[in-house]
């Protein structure tokens, strides 16, 4: 069987039509203000760069993370895991899978000396069983869900005593070490916090059963960016950084409650490609959705949603750097695969200016985010490999 993952073989060119900018700078800045902010008492810092960094890179945003003191990393699945082994040996830095990994690689969890989350008694059974198989003794944390009802032992009053009693079993299968216990909040991003407490509760329950039972649950981590960047109220043994390494807020409901100033790791340029006149009542783009109602002026961009520049930011405002100063023009039509359009009538735009689609400004990935109707997270994940990420 072969394998390949897209756009691998691209050769790296010396120019671009398009590409990502990463401020390795800025995200040691933030990684330093979230750490000196959030992180005292003992208190650990795992940067989460599931995702490739959430678009940005992850070996070389570990590289600059590791530079400045960060030794804990989360991802989402073992093929991250390996990769980020890669500039981040064991006696460097602990690396967390927080998704399911395939009980048949649990040689390789060992091999790699990986943290594996554990979520169901199931699961748990599956990969002692190919553990001790492999003859190896595995790392875990055990995930609680405590309310996001997506993956972890269930907290739940009726189902209180069998988890606990599932989890002390876990902790003494000898193909096991119990290392860390968490759970994620599923509204952290929201002005209130009632549902915060609500989940912290069932956590905190299954901690103290736990303790009376004399076990040894390691890490407690419970919070996420925007339960992180709050309050200090649940930060406990670590907390997960994740969108807010790179710049950008959770929620706009989560801004004015994050106490530290953060800078955009990401800007995502382009540059014009071509100008024409556009005719009074001549369309632009595929399906004519966009129609001149004086002569306009056009200026085509190499980028689409082939790029991660998708059709829902039709309409979007972005910043051309032309020879007077920086000028706003709206992209309009439908953008193409490759490309998508800008009427730039009344500015001195020409062929080749650089064009800033976003990072320029925290608003301007928030307004993209909102007329796609998603979350800032989503434009940055979408950046595809065709984009080169060029590090600064």
């Amino acid at each position: 069987m072969n394998i390949a993952y897209p756009y691998a073989e691209f050769p790296a060119l010396s120019t671009h039509k398009t590409w990502a900018e990463i401020n390795t700078g800025a995200l040691r800045y933030n990684f330093r203000q979230l750490r000196d902010s959030l992180c005292a008492d003992g208190c650990t810092p795992i940067a989460v760069v599931k995702a490739d960094a959430y678009g940005h890179g992850a070996l070389p945003c570990v590289q600059a993370l590791m530079e400045e003191g960060c030794g804990f990393f989360a991802v989402s699945c073992i093929e991250e895991a390996i990769a980020i082994r890669g500039v981040c040996p064991p006696e460097k830095g602990e690396i967390l899978i927080l998704g399911y990994t395939l009980p048949e690689e649990a040689a390789l969890l060992a091999q790699y000396r990986l943290i594996q989350t554990v979520f169901s008694a199931d699961y748990a059974a599956a990969l002692a069983a190919a553990a001790a198989e492999a003859d190896v003794c595995l790392r875990v944390h055990v995930k609680l869900d405590t309310g996001m009802n997506r993956l972890g032992f269930s907290t739940l009053p009726d189902a209180l005593a069998q988890t606990v009693d599932d989890i002390c079993s876990l902790a003494g299968d000898a193909h096991f070490t119990l290392c860390g216990l968490y759970t994620h909040f599923a509204r952290a991003d929201e002005a209130d916090e009632a549902p915060i407490a609500v989940q912290y509760a069932r956590y905190e329950a299954v901690c103290n059963a736990l303790e009376g039972r004399g076990v040894n649950v390691g890490m407690r981590h419970v919070c996420n960016s925007a339960a992180a960047c709050r309050t200090d109220r649940y930060h406990l043994d670590a907390v997960r950084l994740g969108i807010v390494l790179y710049g950008v807020m959770p929620s706009a409901d989560c801004a004015p409650l994050v106490r530290v100033s953060l800078r955009p790791v990401m800007r995502l340029c382009t540059r014009i490609a071509h100008i024409h006149e556009l005719a009074p009542g001549e369309p632009v783009g595929y399906g004519g959705c966009w129609q001149a109602d004086t002569p306009r002026r056009i200026a085509t961009l190499p980028v689409g949603y082939a790029d991660g520049f998708v059709r829902a930011f039709r309409g979007a405002r972005v910043s051309i750097a032309t020879a007077a100063g920086a000028r706003e023009a709206d992209v309009v039509g439908n953008i193409c695969m490759d490309q998508c359009m800008l009427d730039i009538t009344g500015l001195d735009a020409a062929v080749g200016d650089e064009v800033t689609l976003f990072g320029d400004a925290p608003e301007r990935l928030s307004a993209l985010a909102e007329r796609a109707g998603t979350i800032d997270y989503e434009p940055l994940c979408l950046i595809t490999g065709r984009v080169p990420r060029l590090y600064i």
